[in-house]
């Protein structure tokens, strides 16, 4: 095996790991958790994700760890590998969103969102994996 297969492989290792792990967090518990907590932040997609693309060690202490209330346009409504419904906000015009995961019984409220819908989501941010991760989502009723 060549040495550029081995990291190749080694890579694709790493990449489902970090996907399993991430998946592992029970959005639930986490919602429960933070459901009584007001919002600290109400931010944008796009201005999270800029402050994450500027200095992403500086927006981890403003923001990982911290209940958000974000808000922004609906660019996907998807599940995960491990069948965990999530829905992106825009953050940039090319890779970056806010990544949103929700419970099971968030399942009817996502069927109903449709590309390009402003909405609001509360959630706790999880940090930077390529997207902003927020976990324990539910969306909020938009005052706009």
């Amino acid at each position: 095996m060549t040495t550029k297969i081995r990291h190749l492989l080694s890579a694709t290792a790493v990449a489902v790991f970090f996907v399993l792990a991430i998946a592992s967090s029970d959005d639930k518990a986490t919602e429960t958790e933070i459901s009584a907590n007001t919002p600290e932040i109400s931010i944008s997609a796009q201005q999270l994700y800029q402050e994450y693309d500027e200095n992403e060690v500086a927006a981890d202490l403003k923001y990982k760890d911290k209940v958000l209330l974000v808000s922004g346009t609906v660019d996907e409504i998807a599940k995960d590998i491990t069948d965990n419904i999530y829905v992106t906000l825009k953050g940039d015009e090319f890779i970056g969103d806010a990544q949103c995961f929700f419970a099971d019984n968030h399942t009817d409220e996502a069927a109903q969102l449709k590309k390009g819908m402003k909405i609001t989501i509360k959630g706790m941010c999880d940090g930077k994996m390529m997207n902003i991760l927020l976990r324990g989502c539910s969306l909020q009723t938009d005052k706009k």
